[in-house]
């Protein structure tokens, strides 16, 4: 198999994995990156995800409040 083919296929593979999980598992992840690009997922009950949940969701209603569109 040539380069670009496995290239493709890996990522075609890639992408399949990642819907499957989603599929599977529709529960928020929070990911978090760590040292050097390290990427952690953080698990329900942790108090770090909890914070950054409520965090997200003040952001989120924040924004929802803004004056999108006008410029």
């Amino acid at each position: 198999m040539s380069g670009p083919v496995r290239r493709a296929r890996g990522l075609a593979q890639s992408v399949f994995a990642v819907a499957r999980r989603r599929s599977d598992d529709p529960k928020t992840r929070v990911r978090v990156r760590i040292a050097h690009g390290e990427t952690r997922v953080l698990a329900e009950g942790d108090p770090a995800r909890e914070r950054l949940m409520a965090i997200a969701s003040d952001l989120v209603a924040e924004y929802g409040k803004g004056t999108r569109g006008s410029g």
